[in-house]
């Protein structure tokens, strides 16, 4: 389940927010001033997110290598 929280209502919970993060796998959007600043998730939903991130950079060409080489055929 998502929550969205205020960053007040963070500071004042966090143990019971981390059990619920840890516990229920819950994610939780944190705001400040109405505005969605920051995200708490369980611990293994980073890794997979880490992991993803890292394998799509990996398969990703690296543009500066094409923008250079675009650059020195003109």
């Amino acid at each position: 389940m998502t929550r969205t929280i205020s960053i007040s209502h963070a500071k004042s919970h966090l143990s019971e927010l981390v059990g619920r993060m840890m516990y229920a796998g819950d994610h939780i959007v944190v705001e400040r001033h109405g505005k969605a600043v920051a995200v708490m998730i369980p611990i293994e939903d980073y890794r997979e997110l880490e992991t993803a991130r890292r394998q799509n950079a990996a398969a990703a060409p690296d543009r500066r290598q094409e923008v250079l080489a675009g650059i020195g055929s003109k």
